[in-house]
């Protein structure tokens, strides 16, 4: 993690002192470690490296250049080789190499290097401070000016030790939990500003921010190949390129494993990247004990069995399974606020993470690789065929499209209005049909939500969702560009925060080959019919898995559910929950934000089994969790201890 505080030429502030010290000291705060500082031409500079020990904190150096340049860089850096020949220099130090690159090449620099990485320039003699994160997947970044100084760091509590005001953002509790994370800028606090993916931000004393988002994912060109034999060597090539890039410099790696079709392809080529006779351990989570087995059609809550039947086809992989005993959705959520300095809605989900980096770092292992970009791209549904065939005339595609159709139920005509019809209304005229043909139903994101109607009017969460036409409970993409648009329109929903914090608290490095650029680009460009064809979604993952797994996981239809056994983790802890709501009634402060009665009864009359109609369990699996991080996070910021 990085953090640089700059005063502007004449600036009169009296509390520099130590203020590298003290960046380094807030990088390291509720994690320990070391971290290196330096100050150079008056730019006050620190860096935290994961696994830090004092001699790296005491050798590392920012790069300075020849014209008095400050430049910081954190994460990895795929093609630094060829980078650097292309520069024709010698391989440098990252942070100097990406330095050189952007002088050379501008903006163009983000667009030539690959990796997951964020970046700051200072430019004392222009008075300048540039800063940059990677397209797809990067680091956390934000950023502070005023008239007096430049703050930028990769986590908010940096800018506090700088002497920036800790003041919360109304409007991002409020989009948070209307999971509207639509402004990729803001942050959970006032005057504190996110860089968002694939962006360069330049700040001068004086203007405004300028923000120059570098990288288009919708202008992805199509890609040509002679035959599916050569398109499925092609991705068969730059799945190996993107598991052994994710792999350098790590000496023992860890794979998450599914029962899906996109963690097994990163953990069989992980195995034959590994030299001969290093085995590969693989963290799988799966219910607790007391899960009732109960979940939604078309989605399956356990896939242990199908990870130990893959585990047992590579007997150089290692299966370690995990249950999450005992956690709850609120599992350290504290140390999530201050690591993070925020509280984003998708954390209440996040807790079976715990158990896979926690059985990472006791297995020892230095990184961790995921595989959450695949269903992004290499492993996408090709749900827009069905309007893509229609429009095309492809009959026998879209007959077959619908004719295989998950939900068998449903007659054809109901299938092809809804795959076909429904996606091509405007979203007023869709939201009317649909009120229309499901007249006591309510939309998901008002069973999810835990605000009351007033809190939403006044913190203008309403007002900015409706101005959005952000439809978070609608995926009708009618081609593959407008896919991507509704895939990627919320960023990332703060996952980097999520993912660093997580390394901050087990010590453990994690990447994800499927976000590697190369291989999403080319899967980006490719026709619909190598993702849906013959009625067959996913097709082109499949295709890659025969031979790597069991036909019976290939050919699986069923999802696998995050966290099947969420009734059971809720339901234990409900009265304690009950309890916490009744104190929350009595902060005027936060009983005016949340809806206590309607999540109160929610609660209060609990099933025995896991509820799989939507209608009922959301409140309870989803607006719940959601209430009780905002109160807590509210809280946390405004000083108070009321949990």
């Amino acid at each position: 993690m990085l953090a640089l505080a700059w005063p502007w030429g004449d600036s009169t502030r009296n509390d520099l002192t130590g203020m590298a010290a003290r960046l380094g000291a807030s990088l390291c705060a509720g994690i320990g470690g070391y971290a290196g500082t330096q100050d150079i031409n008056g730019v006050h500079t620190a860096y935290r490296a994961l696994r830090s020990t004092p001699a790296q904190a005491k050798a590392w150096r920012p790069a300075k250049l020849p014209d008095g340049r400050v430049a910081i860089f954190h994460g990895y850096f795929d093609n630094a080789a060829a980078i650097a020949a292309e520069l024709q220099t010698a391989r440098l130090d990252l942070a100097r190499l990406y330095a050189v690159a952007v002088e050379a090449w501008g903006d163009q620099a983000d667009l030539k290097i690959v990796g997951d990485y964020c970046a700051v320039i200072a430019d004392p003699k222009l008075g300048r401070l540039r800063l940059a994160r990677s397209p797809l997947r990067a680091p956390p970044l934000y950023h502070f000016h005023d008239d007096e100084m430049v703050v930028a760091g990769s986590v908010p509590r940096v800018f506090f030790a700088a002497g920036v005001s800790r003041t919360l953002n109304e409007g991002r509790v409020a989009d948070s939990g209307l999971i509207n994370f639509l402004d990729q800028e803001a942050s959970w606090f006032e005057c504190i500003h996110r860089v968002p993916l694939g962006s360069v931000v330049e700040l001068h004393r004086g203007r405004p921010h300028f923000l120059n988002r570098y990288y288009d994912p919708l202008a992805v060109p199509p890609v040509q190949f002679g035959s599916d034999t050569e398109c499925f060597e092609r991705v068969g090539q730059l799945l190996d390129e993107a598991v052994q890039v994710c792999l350098a410099g790590f000496r023992k790696p860890g794979v998450t494993l599914s029962g899906g079709l996109d963690s097994p392809q990163v953990a069989v080529r992980a195995l034959a990247a590994l030299p001969a006779g290093q085995r590969l351990p693989a963290f799988t989570f799966h219910p607790e004990p007391g899960y009732d087995g109960v979940t939604s059609a078309g989605m399956t809550g356990d896939e242990r069995s199908i990870v130990e039947a893959f585990a047992a086809m590579h007997p150089d992989l290692e299966p370690h399974f995990t249950a999450n005993e005992g956690y709850g959705h609120d599992h350290r959520w504290n140390e999530f606020f201050h690591l993070m300095g925020g509280a984003p809605s998708g954390l209440c989900n996040m807790y079976v993470f715990h158990g896979l980096f926690a059985g990472a770092a006791r297995q020892g292992c230095d990184v961790l690789l995921l595989s959450e970009w695949g269903n992004f791209a290499f492993s996408d549904k090709g749900y827009w065929g069905f309007v893509e065939y229609l429009l095309k005339g492809r009959w026998r595609q879209l007959w077959q499209a619908l004719r295989k159709f998950p939900n068998q139920e449903r007659s054809m005509l109901w299938r092809f209005m809804a795959q076909c019809i429904l996606p091509l209304l405007p979203t007023p005229i869709w939201r009317l049909v649909r009120k229309a043909i499901f007249r006591n139903e309510r939309a998901m994101l008002e069973l999810m939500q835990p605000f009351t109607n007033d809190y939403r009017l006044t913190s203008g969460g309403e007002q900015r969702l409706k101005e959005s036409g952000l439809a978070f409970d609608r995926y009708q993409p009618w081609d593959m560009r407008h896919a991507r648009q509704l895939l990627l329109q919320n960023d990332d929903g703060e996952g980097a925060e999520i993912y660093q914090a997580f390394e901050q608290m087990y010590g453990v490095s994690q990447r994800d080959p499927m976000a590697y650029r190369p291989l999403v680009e080319y899967c980006w460009g490719l026709p619909t019919r190598m993702f849906m064809r013959d009625g067959e979604m996913r097709w082109l993952a499949k295709q890659l898995a025969k031979g790597l797994m069991p036909e019976e996981q290939r050919s699986n239809r069923l999802n696998g559910r995050w966290d099947a056994d969420w009734h059971l983790r809720i339901g234990r802890r409900r009265h304690e929950y009950l309890a916490e709501f009744d104190r929350l009634a009595a902060n005027e402060r936060i009983a005016g934000m949340l809806d206590l009665p309607r999540l109160r009864a929610a609660i209060e009359d609990w099933p025995e089994r896991t509820e799989i109609d939507p209608q009922k369990s959301a409140p309870r699996q989803f607006a719940v969790p959601r209430a009780l991080l905002t109160a807590r996070f509210v809280n946390y910021v405004e000083g108070r201890n009321e949990q």
